[in-house]
Parts: structure tokens; sequence; C-alpha cells
């Protein structure tokens, strides 16, 4: 993968009759390229992940950013505000696993029409949990899940009936989970569970635990952005990408 140029539009893509808005960035270069679906935060489609897309798409990568909160509040993007942040934990509770693996289903079938050479995933936070679930239950090839919260209870309607955790035999593709040591929600005993939830099932993976690092580590312009460990994660990213 290098750098190269990039286009970027909205797109609608249909689900069980619904119509879901999706941000698609890709190579402009005409070609067959790896497909990535990015699982967005509790703050919807923020200009955070878009970027993240695009910087995606410059490697190579044809990139679709789903709105998973189309059903409850289309096109969200919330502020990093703790109005913002509690408005986003609403959003969260309304999701639930069939509707998250049709939207991601939907993806899959987008991308393969545009002759994707592989179909991965890539989340962050909420979004990471979608990741690993999806992987759980579809061909993903590839699955990067920054902080994923909640994955070892059940705490939110996507993380029932039981743990998605307990799912992890499903997995069919390669994983790395990106942590910070000082995250609240993701504690030692939790990346602990997962670590022997992916050896025991001999799921090809990889934890990365950051120690000086807290929740929301990724990304550029928050108090709690961390650039060093963002960008070692961003390049083990690339790496996992390029298999």
């Amino acid at each position: 993968m290098s750098d190269t140029g990039i286009v970027t539009e909205w797109i609608d893509i249909e689900v069980g009759g619904a119509v879901m808005s999706a941000y698609l960035a890709r190579p402009e270069a005409p070609g067959d390229y790896p497909g990535v679906i990015v699982g967005h935060e509790i703050y919807g489609q923020h200009e955070s992940v878009l970027a993240a897309a695009e910087r995606l798409a410059a490697l190579g990568v044809t990139v679709l950013v789903p709105d998973l909160f189309h059903r409850a509040e289309p096109r969200a993007r919330l502020d990093w505000t703790a109005e913002g942040r509690e408005r986003g934990l609403d959003l969260l509770r309304t999701l639930n696993r069939a509707d998250v693996i049709a939207d991601i289903s939907a993806c899959i079938d987008e991308l393969n029409s545009r002759n994707a050479t592989t179909v991965g995933m890539v989340g962050f936070s909420a979004g990471g949990h979608v990741a690993y679930y999806a992987a759980t239950q579809l061909p993903l090839t590839v699955v990067a899940a920054f902080y994923p919260g909640w994955l070892t209870n059940t705490e939110i309607p996507l993380s029932t009936p039981e743990p998605t955790i307990e799912s992890t035999s499903g997995i069919t593709g390669r994983v790395i989970l990106f942590f910070g040591g000082l995250d609240p929600l993701i504690d030692a005993e939790a990346r602990a569970e997962l670590e022997k939830a992916l050896s025991d099932n001999n799921i090809d993976h990889e934890l990365v635990v950051y120690e000086d690092a807290p929740h929301g580590f990724v990304y550029p312009g928050r108090d709690w952005y961390r650039p060093e460990d963002a960008e070692d994660a961003w390049s083990r990213l690339v790496n996992l990408l390029r298999g």
C-alpha cells in the first residue's frame, strides 16, 4: 500500500427496506482494492471517523463508514461533550444484534459490488464492539478494534443475551485489539478475558496495550489524544491490512 489520491462521496445503501447513509472513500485510480468497513463511536459519523476513513483510502483501500444509528437518528454527528456523550449512549442502546448484522452485511455486499478483493472491518469504541461481533457472524478477513467496550458484560443491548465474548469461536479472520492501560471502561481483567477467549478458540490475534493511554487515544483534536501511541497503532493497522 502506498499513498494515493482519493475521492469521497455519500451513498445510500438499502437495508431491509430502509435506507442507510454511508460515507465512501476510495482511491482515485481505477482498480480492485481491499474493502474496509469502519464502525464509528457513539458520536456517529463525526468528522474524526471520516478523516480516518480518508487516511485508509489514501493507502489503497475502499472504505465505507455506515450510519449505525440510521434507524434512530439518521446522520447523527455529536459533539465531544457530556451532552453529546449522553445522547450517543442513548443511541447506542437502540442497537441490537440483528440490525447491526443486517447493516454490516449490506456494507459487505456494497463493497463486493465494487470488486473488493477482501472485506475487513475497523471499529472505534462502540464501533469496535460492532466490528468484533460482526466478525463472529460474518466472513470478515481482518478485524481491528480500538478500545472496544462491553464485550465481556451485558450492559448494552448489543451484548445480550450473553456477552459478545462468548461468540468468539465464530471469528474466522485475523484480529487486532488496541487498548489504553488507563481506560476505566476496559480494565486489565476484561483484557485478560478477551486474550483467553481468542487463544482458547485458536483465533489469529494480537492485543496491544498502551499503558499510559486513556480511552479514545487515537483521534487528534481531543484532550485524550496520544500521538505516539496513535501512530504506533496506525502502523500496526496498516500492517494488518497489508496481510
